[in-house]
């Protein structure tokens, strides 16, 4: 039976952050070695992107998954209780994003759990910065980096054309995102149909996309964008050799985010990582969830096997 994903809001970083979780939630007890899937998302830090992607790995591993999304990432109507933006802009960067999931971490985690934790792009930064603290690294079984956007993001393709170009139109698209919210709702879901069609996302993604389209959510998730280009430079090296056995990466070989270079390099550094390399694209959780949930299940379920042996 497919499981029902639980949703709930816990302050993080004196934030309201959102947690998804399937199987076991927050709270529930877990046996001494029990598999614990943990996923940290990219920008924007929406959960409800990651539903098909932790659905698949709950339906693969039987184990429960859960979703730390992003502080101010998921706003519903009702939450009142968000700091705003203009005063707490600390709160929402790269620093804050990052203290939001040590404080998870610290407070939330089960003692008992062996935790399996994945990080999608600049959630692979952040799951370095948890890694690079001892009390916190202990906890970690394995981690998976996915697409890591991890170092010289500004000098990468993707990287050039927001600095170089988006930058400078961002206030028009979260005035149009403001115009957009005046309409009704299925005025809304038409132009949201309209445009997946033209770049090809599948249908399912349709309220995913109407949560990104929010001049609150927009302005969180570009601050973060900004931050990432001018602080993500150097490769976090201490973190990746203090915990080389751990990790595993998974580049793409067409990503504007993390080109080839990256993937040569970090071999080039660490001979002995485990580097893979896929076609699938950056942004897998639009088409290819559960292509990249299956190639996590696998190497999770080898290195249970292994660990066993």
């Amino acid at each position: 039976m497919l499981q029902t994903i639980n949703e709930t809001y816990i302050e993080l970083n004196s934030v309201p952050t959102k947690i998804s979780t399937i199987g076991k939630t927050i709270g529930d007890a877990f046996e001494v070695g029990e598999n614990l899937v943990i996923i940290i998302p990219g920008n924007p830090g929406i959960n409800s992107f990651y539903d098909k992607f932790a659905k698949r790995i709950h339906e693969k591993l039987k184990c429960s998954v859960w979703c730390v999304g992003h502080a101010g990432h998921n706003l519903s109507q009702p939450l009142k209780t968000v700091p705003n933006y203009k005063d707490n802009t600390d709160l929402y960067g790269l620093k804050g994003q990052v203290q939001n999931k040590v404080d998870f971490f610290a407070k939330y985690i089960p003692d008992n759990a062996k935790i399996h934790l994945i990080g999608h792009s600049i959630g692979s930064y952040m799951v370095l910065e948890l890694l690079e603290n001892p009390s916190l690294s202990k906890r970690i079984n394995h981690s998976y980096l996915l697409f890591p956007t991890i170092e010289n993001m500004a000098n990468s393709k993707n990287g050039k054309i927001l600095t170089n170009y988006v930058k400078y139109v961002v206030w028009l698209a979260i005035l149009l995102s403001g115009l957009f919210m005046i309409f009704p709702r299925f005025i809304q879901t038409a132009l949201i149909h309209a445009y997946m069609k033209i770049v090809g996302i599948p249908n399912y993604n349709c309220e995913n996309i109407r949560q990104l389209i929010k001049p609150s959510v927009l302005k969180r998730v570009f601050h973060l964008a900004y931050e990432e280009m001018d602080q993500v430079l150097e490769r976090n090296n201490l973190s990746i050799k203090n915990n080389e056995t751990k990790i595993n990466f998974l580049y793409g070989k067409f990503d504007g985010w993390t080109p080839m270079s990256y993937y040569n390099n970090i071999k080039t550094d660490f001979p002995n990582i485990n580097a893979e390399v896929t076609t699938i694209n950056h942004a897998f959780v639009l088409k290819s969830s559960y292509e990249v949930a299956d190639i996590v299940s696998e190497k999770i379920t080898n290195l249970e096997k292994c660990n066993l042996a």
